[in-house]
């Protein structure tokens, strides 16, 4: 895959802590007791998958929706099983996709998607995930805004976000793309069916597909 290979060691996992992600061929167990006193918070903490002695499955232990869940996926194409038991794979829900001006604080993001979602009669507990462009992936007030609603966060690449079709005409097109809200919302729906078209409140850019 690409990485570097580190042997099993005392401390080990301290030299790995800034690592991007982690993935361990060993039992679960050793993993959490030697991850436990260097975890912080999502976050920071790098993507751990697990890999049992016979290498028939890879299970996303830590940051699932950070990395952990796409590297188990990629292990399936060496033959092993991918064990996702994140729950956004599996529960229905609205798929929000939002945009933002630089600067915009979280109680603004906030606000705007909680009016969206009224817009459509729905609530915050309707929510199944909530995602944006992977240019933001360093923003502060995005953490905020996802620990408020309870919700995994999700950043799309410009080619994820550009083999969506969407109607609505975007300004993101200045950088490159076709759209941010509309296209975030619809890349991560079951039904691919919007509900709430892009809409502008303020200095926030929100859509909402089932």
């Amino acid at each position: 895959m690409g990485g570097e290979i580190v042997i099993y060691e005392k401390n080990v996992w301290e030299r790995l802590a800034d690592h991007d992600a982690i993935v361990a061929i060993m039992p679960t167990g050793i993993v959490v007791r030697g991850l436990c006193g260097i975890v912080k918070s999502k976050w920071v903490d790098p993507a751990v998958v697990v890999i049992d002695k016979g290498m028939n499955y890879a299970v996303p232990l830590l940051g699932g929706h950070h990395g952990a869940n796409e590297i188990a996926l990629r292990l399936e194409k060496l033959g092993m099983r991918a064990v996702i038991t994140t729950a956004m794979e599996f529960e229905d829900g609205l798929s929000v996709g939002i945009g933002f001006r630089k600067n915009v604080g979280a109680e603004e993001i906030i606000c705007a998607i909680e009016k969206a979602l009224k817009e459509i009669g729905a609530g915050r507990s309707d929510i199944r995930v909530i995602s944006t462009w992977e240019g933001k992936k360093g923003s502060e007030e995005l953490r905020k805004v996802s620990d408020y609603f309870k919700r995994p966060l999700m950043f799309l690449s410009d080619q994820e976000i550009n083999s969506m079709d969407v109607s609505s005409e975007s300004k993101a097109e200045r950088i490159g793309l076709k759209s941010v809200s509309e296209a975030c919302a619809l890349y991560f729906s079951r039904e691919r069916k919007i509900l709430l078209p892009k809409k502008i409140y303020g200095g926030v850019t929100v859509a909402i597909a089932r």
